[in-house]
């Protein structure tokens, strides 16, 4: 009967140092995972301001080749009616052969 006094009392005594060492674990790893959780919270909001500011450049670019198109095609409608005036200018002074 000795023994499992012993053995009960030696266990008893064991288990709050074991508590204390398990509530200081968890501690840690709580705060551990709260920094980690802090870091990537900080670059989500980083790389979600750095998508805004790439969608506003690439809405510029889109602006600006829609306005080159434009261009290039009213400079092609400008060359097509020079060219035909001139060809029809060319066919008004050719006299025709008799």
């Amino acid at each position: 009967m000795k023994l499992d006094a012993v053995g009960a009392a030696s266990s008893a005594r064991s288990k709050p140092w074991l508590l204390i060492v398990a509530a200081l674990l968890l501690a840690v790893l709580s705060a551990v995972l709260w920094v980690k959780w802090e870091e990537s919270r900080v670059r989500a909001e980083r790389l979600q301001a750095e998508i805004k500011q790439v969608y506003a450049e690439a809405e510029a670019l889109r602006t600006q080749a829609a306005r080159a198109q434009q261009r290039v095609n009213q400079l092609e409608r400008q060359l097509r009616d020079t060219s035909a005036e001139q060809a029809s200018g060319a066919k008004a002074r050719t006299p025709r052969a008799r």
